[in-house]
């Protein structure tokens, strides 16, 4: 059986912060435990977790909108760069309010 990801941390200076964004732009929700915060309502189990900005840039969140996501980081507080188009779908490279690194993914048709 291959060995797939099983649960992934995003590191940020703030998790309260960080839970804020998060659950705004993604609708997560969270328990708390002191320095790390689980998100409790996704089928891929991750969390948040205390340390330095990262760069997740090839963590790609698949949205239904990438245009509406990206402008809702920016609304955050976030940055959002241009959208691309690839042929499984269009792709945007973001950053969250504290400089964390991470990519939106809209999906193209069968993908």
């Amino acid at each position: 059986m291959p060995i797939e990801l099983g649960y992934f941390t995003i590191p940020l200076p703030d998790v309260k912060k960080g839970m804020a964004f998060y659950g705004a732009l993604f609708g997560w929700t969270f328990d708390e435990n002191g320095p790390y915060a689980h998100v409790n309502n996704t089928r891929l189990p991750l969390g948040l977790n205390t340390g330095k900005a990262a760069d997740l840039s090839t963590f790609y969140f698949r949205v239904d909108d990438a245009a509406a996501h990206a402008a809702n980081v920016k609304a955050l507080g976030g940055t959002a760069g241009e959208i691309t188009q690839s042929p499984s779908g269009l792709g945007v490279q973001c950053t969250d309010d504290q400089g964390t690194r991470f990519a939106l993914w809209q999906p193209a048709e069968g993908y």
